[in-house]
């Protein structure tokens, strides 16, 4: 039977995972998205339209439609984030919101336009994000788009300030901030680590303030092996 991964840490692992399959097409697929033995030719049709979850009766990480888990959500999703008992998941200019406890429901009102929910940088209109976090304990948003990075407030809505950081990113294809350690791989193993991926590649800090203050990528990782997502 397939583990249950409970957030954050389940969402943040099948998110590593899934911006994996977002930047790396992935192989074809059986019916149940389990990706087919012996199988290496790219299927773009299923590009950034999967997650994965951890199968233990199928040894390992498998790849499922995002609508087998969220039939309300998006088909395909940019970035994903939880807060407050939320699960927010963001597709161009909309933004889905599920509560999290006792299964995902989708929450009234929703989708509706990200700018709506958070504002809008000052001054700039975003057709999508590539990715977004937000670290344990805190109500700070982050959220990526092309080479920029800012951090606005959670608790202020669609009035929220949007404020731009530096980082040495061009652009990223996901993004997690987790209260424990990835493993003895990662940068912080004996704490807390901020992970960005673009590509097969993981870049990991130790926390914001590290990133912002960064004036060169450090040395990538292989997300595949770090995670173990081999299937």
């Amino acid at each position: 039977m397939a583990r249950v991964l409970g957030a954050p840490v389940a969402l943040g692992l099948w998110s590593l995972c899934w911006s994996l399959a977002i930047a790396t097409p992935l192989p074809p697929t059986s019916a149940h998205g389990n990706v087919a033995e012996g199988e290496t030719k790219p299927d773009p049709d299923v590009t950034g339209t999967h997650y994965w979850r951890l199968d233990t009766s199928r040894d390992g990480w498998h790849s499922w439609p995002i609508a087998h888990q969220w039939p309300q959500g998006p088909s395909a999703v940019d970035a994903a984030f939880s807060w407050e008992e939320k699960l927010y998941l963001v597709q161009g200019t909309q933004v889905y919101v599920f509560l999290t406890k006792g299964g995902y429901t989708l929450v009234s009102g929703y989708p509706k336009r990200l700018e709506k929910e958070v504002g809008t940088p000052h001054g700039i209109i975003l057709d999508s994000v590539d990715a977004a976090f937000i670290c344990p304990g805190s109500s700070r948003l982050h959220i990526m788009a092309g080479r920029r990075l800012w951090w606005l407030d959670l608790k202020s809505g669609a009035q929220a300030t949007w404020t731009e950081l530096p980082w040495p990113h061009e652009k990223v294809d996901g993004a997690l901030c987790m209260e424990k350690s990835l493993g003895p791989n990662s940068c912080s193993a004996n704490g807390p680590g901020l992970y960005l991926i673009h590509g097969p590649n993981l870049y990991c800090y130790s926390d914001v303030e590290k990133l912002n203050a960064a004036k060169a990528l450090p040395q990538p990782q292989n997300v595949t092996s770090l995670l173990g997502c081999t299937h």
